[in-house]
């Protein structure tokens, strides 16, 4: 488009068979000698479809980035081949019926929108020349939907000991709470019902999806030119710069609201509590994406 302008649009698939997950193969008790006997098998599979458009500017009144936005949907029966830290990526709830597994992969992010966008700023002739040339500005904006809570409950009546039973959900509740807060919890626990013993629940595998992510960068920097191949580049850089609050995932094991016989659980508590950024989630806190707001100031010296 122009000299300055490119779109590119396209569709990404992709298929996995044979995926790795876990499951108990002494689920029934057929062998009375053991309890849980967890099975490492190939019995997973995958699927990935993707609009992805990226639409390019370089050098329009100087003015050079990028923004792209991808509308995707991943789905497979276990997004790992063991559940790291009881995650319920691998462990399905009833292991006769791995086909009921098939969900969101707990990796899911239907929407995700980028924009880079850099600026030369022309040259500010008000001042001498070694302070008003060679200044940039950069920006950054980064918005994607949430990913999938993969909810259990914390008291697992199945009878079958792996604890990741699922709970019911009641018809005509919102699972999500309108206006939640990190101290409300996320979810709704009248939406959840406690299975009757020895049943597993309805709600099915990663079809909550906990809060969205909104992250706004910015960066300033001055070149200034020593020798003809020597440089030193001042930059202050300002990640979140909005100090927009963004939540890493609910608490997943929760207490339902509603006992199996209808009646409301008495002892049920907020549910779906949120204790975490995602930088900290992410095991970098300060630095990792979701953070506060940090400002960072460095020199550079190109030769």
């Amino acid at each position: 488009m122009g000299n300055a302008w490119a779109v590119e649009v396209g569709y990404v698939g992709t298929k996995g068979t044979k995926l790795t997950r876990l499951h108990d193969a002494n689920q029934d008790f057929t062998n009375p000698n053991y309890a849980v006997i967890d099975v490492f098998s190939d019995s997973a599979n995958s699927t990935y479809n993707a609009l992805q458009t990226t639409v390019r500017l370089q050098g329009l009144h100087g003015f050079s980035g990028f923004s792209t936005y991808t509308f995707g949907k991943s789905l497979d029966g276990a997004s790992d081949g063991i559940d790291f830290n009881f995650a319920t990526a691998a462990f399905p709830q009833n292991s006769d019926n791995l086909r009921a597994e098939k969900g969101p992969s707990t990796f899911d992010t239907r929407h995700r929108w980028t924009t880079a966008l850099n600026y030369q700023v022309p040259e500010l002739r008000a001042l001498p020349q070694v302070l008003g040339a060679g200044w940039q500005l950069n920006s950054i904006v980064t918005v994607q939907s949430g990913r999938p809570i993969p909810i259990i409950t914390s008291n697992d009546t199945s009878g079958t000991f792996n604890f990741h039973q699922r709970p019911n959900l009641v018809p005509g509740k919102n699972p999500i709470l309108a206006h939640w807060t990190p101290a409300t919890g996320y979810l709704n626990p009248l939406a959840f019902q406690q299975p009757a013993d020895g049943t597993f629940g309805d709600l099915g595998r990663n079809q909550i999806y906990g809060p969205g992510f909104w992250d706004y960068d910015f960066s300033i920097s001055k070149n200034f030119q020593i020798r003809e191949e020597l440089h030193l580049q001042f930059r202050a850089e300002f990640f979140n710069i909005f100090n927009h609050p963004n939540f890493a995932l609910p608490s997943n094991v929760i207490t339902p609201g509603v006992n199996s016989d209808g009646s409301i659980n008495p002892n049920a508590s907020p549910v779906g509590a949120i204790t975490q950024t995602p930088d900290v989630a992410q095991g970098n806190p300060g630095l990792g994406g979701g953070g506060p707001r940090v400002l960072q100031i460095g020199l550079r010296l190109q030769f």
